[in-house]
């Protein structure tokens, strides 16, 4: 199914004209009688402006999924939670599961990911299967939402925010808990995912003691491998089923509030996760003839405390101190059987090669300290919000990748990129001003400051110096109503990006393949934003049409050119290229159709469509980063009782056009990138409490049995890259789940 340019502008003015009828048909008063839900614009963030706001006070773009969209989503991952976030997207990695987040065409280590304020390690990725450090260190059952803050957002938060902030909330104590007095309260929930066979139980128990509150949740997983739509099922590139997989973790998470007295509140926070998998790389024979085989494991280990006070000082009202601690590695072992013959081109001749196994270790060790100080005054007729601090942390980075000949015993060290010591420091402040009653402004300014200390040489042998560098970025906001319900926006904003730790010093020189330089001379990237839109708030109706422009200056990507015989893949460098740009729209609503078109009471509809291109200035071609077009309408129904509801949602993508799409950015580069046509699909989700503290969730997803491939998993790959099918997402699939709580 094809989704044009002319089905957007149609759903846009659709839904424009629905939400503006209901505006003008019905007064702030609420005449009907009926029960209103909470809008989109009426729900909370604390991670965009670093205090809690509402989303219509924010002079941006904000998503936030909360706790009861990620139960309706049935979410059992962090592609899941942004199902139906259109200009948000996860990439999956077959034998590394999801990847990172791209907003709106920013992907990698240019989104900060955060839970609860801890920065979460970097992705590294070099080539082959054999060594990928991912992002996906999150058990979604612990979350009780997650703030998507879209666009640089570096006067905040720093560098790795340039692209955005996906900020996960980890759940309390108190959300489980009575307001007041002491109480226990305990859940316990199972779930099963047929696209990959996944079992999962969650258990919950929070207490309220005199002044101590407690809570500890734990979750088990084991699921296999996402199947694709294709049953083939044979070796090599022509495989079209997904490498047989078992995976198998947990995550634990303990959390304590101590309430001091009035003024000052501790917490203290630990969190462990391990997950261990086992895979068959069935498709990875082609230059070596047999079925590797390899076992992984990850681990993230984290420790924070906390200091709240509330001072009513004249330096400060409130202020907050964090200290995190947190050690997160990846670790693969890959087998490879013993063979006769390597199939590679001439001048090489047929190589005898022993059995041997590549072990691989990616390891992050931080330690960070964060302040944050508020104060509310006012000047005049103006009232103040100034929120300012400063934070420091230090990363320390290991990086090791061994190959061990089985027969000989000899080990190879294959370490492509040194052990980084990696220290920065930030001061931010913010002031948020209401100038008149329908006005507001909200400037802001940070100054960060980085340096890398590697340890030992390139893979060449080149000395690998220190790099350091330091960036002042700003941003400026501001909101005008333009009455009660209707407010235009806008925003100014500066990113900054120092370069990443692969970027710089990946070195590796495979003859027979391909080539890979590093640069110790990379800038840093910035980035300068304009946003701009229009929002509409009501009791039962809420939109946001938001426009993007965004410039890179010294932005960084990969530059391929041809190897010759010695390096069919090619050699590659990342670059500062000169100049790059993204820009597009997006529109979000939510229409209760009940009040608005006398439907059922209970009855509402959800759109929410994202459209973007990005540029490369410097030679004029698409930026591959950038998702195609992309809507999301989703017709709900929740019974006036409670008991029961469920939704309807139906996603179309459009498939890129050759114009916008870089042929180069490929894996073979002597040959053109494989272009997915665009599709829609239809997903059924409902719930039913037959008790009061029992909920029985269903999702019946794809349900037109739809073949698909995704953008984002089939970028890079070429025409005739004979496991296209191993890319396609599953076919007709269902969830169900269980929570008792009790």
């Amino acid at each position: 199914m094809k989704f044009s340019k002319h089905s957007l502008a149609l759903a846009i003015m659709a839904a424009s004209v629905s939400v503006a009828h209901a505006q003008a048909e019905t007064s702030s008063d609420d005449h009907s009688g009926k029960h209103y839900q909470p809008t989109l614009l009426n729900q909370v963030t604390v991670s965009a402006a670093r205090t809690e706001k509402q989303l219509k006070d924010i002079a941006g773009s904000v998503v936030v999924v909360d706790e009861e969209q990620i139960e309706k989503n049935m979410a059992t991952d962090i592609k899941h939670l942004v199902r139906y976030e259109p200009g948000v997207t996860v990439g999956s990695d077959g034998r590394n599961g999801s990847e990172g987040f791209n907003i709106r065409g920013m992907d990698g280590n240019r989104v900060k990911i955060m839970v609860d304020g801890v920065d979460q390690p970097q992705q590294f990725k070099p080539a082959g299967p054999y060594q990928r450090g991912q992002r996906n260190f999150i058990d979604v059952d612990s979350l009780k939402a997650v703030e998507i803050v879209k666009g640089p957002s570096s006067s905040l938060y720093g560098s790795d925010a340039i692209g955005g902030i996906v900020a996960f909330q980890t759940k309390d104590p108190e959300d489980y808990l009575k307001a007041e007095g002491d109480d226990t309260a305990a859940s316990i929930k199972g779930a099963y995912t047929s696209a990959d066979k996944g079992l999962a139980t969650t258990f919950t128990l929070a207490n309220r003691t005199g002044d101590l509150e407690s809570l500890l949740i734990y979750t088990r997983r084991n699921y296999n491998e996402t199947s694709t739509h294709s049953g083939l099922d044979v070796n090599g590139e022509t495989r079209g089923k997904a490498d047989p997989m078992k995976f198998g973790g947990g995550n634990l998470l303990g959390k304590l509030r101590y309430q001091l007295n009035d003024n000052h509140r501790i917490g203290l926070d630990a969190e462990y996760q391990e997950t261990k998998s086992d895979v068959e790389l069935k498709s990875g024979v082609g230059l070596i003839p047999v079925v590797m085989t390899g076992d992984d494991k990850r681990q993230r280990k984290r420790v924070s405390f906390s200091h709240e006070w509330d001072a009513s000082l004249v330096a400060f009202d409130s202020m907050k101190w964090q200290l995190d601690w947190q050690d997160s590695q990846t670790r693969q072992n890959t087998h490879i059987p013993a063979y006769e013959k390597q199939i590679l081109p001439p001048p090489f001749d047929p190589t005898k090669f022993n059995a041997r196994n590549k072990d691989y270790l990616y390891q992050e060790k931080s330690l960070k300290l964060a302040t944050q100080f508020e104060k509310t005054f006012t000047t005049g007729d103006i009232s103040h919000h100034l929120i300012y601090g400063a934070d420091v942390r230090q990363v320390k980075t290991i990086n090791e990748n061994t190959t061990h000949d089985l027969k000989t015993g000899k080990p190879t060290d294959d370490t492509y990129i040194p052990g980084v010591d990696n220290q920065t420091y930030g001061l931010f402040a913010q002031n948020d001003m209401q100038i008149t009653k329908r006005f507001k402004l909200s400037p802001g300014l940070r100054y960060d400051s980085y340096h890398y200390k590697p340890k030992g040489k390139l893979k060449d042998g080149t000395t690998a110096n220190d790099k350091k560098g330091s960036k002042l970025t700003g941003r400026l906001g501001a909101i005008y109503d333009l009455n009660d319900n209707v407010s235009v926006f806008g925003q100014l904003s500066q990113g900054f990006k120092a370069p990443g730790l692969y970027e710089t010093y990946f070195n590796m020189d495979t003859k027979g393949k391909n080539k890979h330089l590093a640069n110790l001379d990379l800038k840093p990237e910035e980035s300068s934003s304009i946003e701009f839109g229009l929002r509409g708030d009501h009791n039962f109706v809420s939109f946001e049409l938001t426009g993007f422009f965004s410039r890179y200056k010294n932005f960084i990507d990969e530059v391929k050119k041809d190897g010759g015989i010695w390096y069919p893949f090619g050699i590659s460098q990342y670059q500062n290229i000169a100049k790059a740009e993204i820009k597009g729209v997006e529109f979000r609503g939510q229409l209760w159709l009940d009040d608005a078109l006398n439907a059922p009471t209970g009855t509402s509809l959800r759109t929410s469509i994202a459209y973007a291109r990005g540029k490369n200035k410097e030679n004029g071609k698409a930026l591959n980063s950038v998702a195609p077009l992309t809507a999301v309408f989703g017709l709900g129904y929740d019974d006036v009782s409670g008991d029961w509801g469920g939704e309807l949602a139906w996603t179309l993508v459009k498939g890129k056009s050759n114009s916008d799409i870089d042929e180069s950015d490929v894996i073979d580069i002597t040959k053109k990138q494989f272009n997915p046509a665009g599709y829609g699909i239809v997903d059924l989700t409902a719930y039913y409490h037959p008790m009061d503290n029992l909920t029985l969730r269903a999702g019946l997803f794809n349900i037109t049995d739809k073949k698909y491939h995704q953008w984002q998993n089939i970028r890079g790959r070429n025409t005739d890259d004979k496991g296209l099918d191993r890319y396609t997402q599953p076919g007709r699939n269902f969830s169900v789940s269980v929570k008792w709580d009790i």
